[in-house]
């Protein structure tokens, strides 16, 4: 059973690496990991490859050799190379801020625009109130002279 454990963990790790690549391939640095998910394809079918044989040949007993070892040494090692990777990735290319800053100014215009209607809906609503509640000046009748009557 031992004789299965390290292929089958080589294998884990290389569909995570792929699942990995193929997952950050649709992130905005997409081009660059093209090749790695590329590398970890190969390396997944040649860890499964390995397994199969191993399962039709029926070996039951387990050497520890650098050849038995070897493919779940290079998985492990390229994992670690995806995970860090993208984290140099992620520090390194930063985020667009063209595109981040036409949405700050869109939202911030939006926002300006509903709070000036506001205002003008208040002013023309406080104008409207001084109006109806103004002083009118008052109209004089025509001044009659008592030698009128």
């Amino acid at each position: 059973m031992i004789v299965y454990i390290i292929p089958i963990t080589a294998l884990l790790l290389t569909f995570m690496s792929l699942l990995a690549s193929l997952r950050f391939i649709f992130s905005r640095q997409g081009l660059y990991w093209v090749f790695p998910a590329i590398i970890s394809l190969l390396l997944f079918f040649q860890n499964l490859e390995r397994l199969l044989m191993l399962g039709e040949a029926g070996i039951t007993s387990f050497e520890y050799s650098f050849s038995n070892f070897s493919p779940f040494i290079l998985a492990f090692l390229w994992y670690m190379m995806i995970v860090v990777f993208h984290y140099a990735l992620k520090k390194t290319i930063t985020e667009n801020r063209f595109e981040n800053d036409s949405v700050k100014n869109r939202a911030e215009a939006e926002y300006l625009e509903k709070y000036e209607a506001r205002m003008r809906k208040k002013s023309r609503k406080m104008k409207a109130e001084d109006d109806s509640n103004s002083a009118s000046i008052p109209s004089v009748p025509e001044y009659r002279t008592p030698s009128d009557d």
